[in-house]
């Protein structure tokens, strides 16, 4: 199967430490993926790894059959792989729509209308400076950003963090729809477990490095024994 992105027998961390064990991993085009566990279990340095920003010690990392496990961060990111860090990736001393015409890569800059029809809330900030939005419109706008890039893979970490639950909806319904109307592929690492399993059609389970659950995301969010084990929340209605 041509898989968007995958992953074989990946043990991968920083220097000498090992983070990841051994995990296989696959995304289709347009599937969407969340990346669940408790904090320190390796998720964020597994969107690392992928991106290029973590030592790969055994295993292969492949981009639409491309072995990119060698790959820096920048040929990653032109072979198509979009990525959105913990932190709001924003220049606050630029105009939203400077931070826009910066992910463009060369497009014309009349291409910034794409990420206004996806988050029409930029447009009405589109003269303001970065550093006058708030922190949901920091983080569309680093969504939006990244999405300009036109990415086959789109890698999200933590994109709810902090976010008031009408903008957490406003940006999951966005991403679900481009994946559906566009076939890229999302694998999404987060927190809030209730949102992340609503949005994504299966899921995956870390537990110190590898992987110890993968299912759709209706059959986790039933297990309560699971996510209380390995996430420490009850079940649906406490994320």
């Amino acid at each position: 199967m041509n898989e968007a992105i995958s992953v074989h027998g990946l043990t991968a961390g920083f220097g000498p430490v090992n983070i990841l064990h051994r995990v296989d991993l696959s995304v289709a085009p347009g599937a969407r993926i969340a990346v669940i566990g408790r904090n320190g279990v390796g998720k964020t340095t597994l969107l690392k790894t992928l991106m290029g920003l973590a030592d790969v010690h055994e295993g292969t990392v492949k981009l639409f059959g491309q072995d990119i496990t060698r790959l820096s961060p920048r040929d990653r990111a032109h072979a198509g792989l979009g990525y959105v860090p913990q932190t709001r990736d924003i220049f606050p001393s630029l105009t939203v729509e400077e931070n826009l015409v910066a992910g463009l890569k060369g497009r014309p800059r009349g291409d910034v209308a794409e990420a206004y029809e996806l988050f029409p809330r930029l447009r009405e900030r589109r003269h303001n400076g970065g550093a006058q939005l708030s922190g949901g419109e920091q983080q569309m706008l680093t969504v939006a950003r990244t999405l300009l890039g036109r990415p086959r893979v789109l890698l999200l970490d933590e994109p709810l963090e902090g976010l008031a639950p009408i903008i957490c909806q406003e940006l999951m319904k966005t991403l679900a729809g481009l994946a559906r109307a566009t076939g890229v592929a999302v694998l999404l690492v987060e927190q809030k477990v209730e949102d992340a399993l609503r949005f994504a059609e299966s899921a995956v389970v870390l537990e110190r490095g590898e992987v110890v659950h993968r299912s759709d995301s209706a059959t986790l969010a039933a297990r309560t024994d699971l996510l209380e084990r390995y996430v420490g929340v009850a079940g649906e209605g406490h994320a």
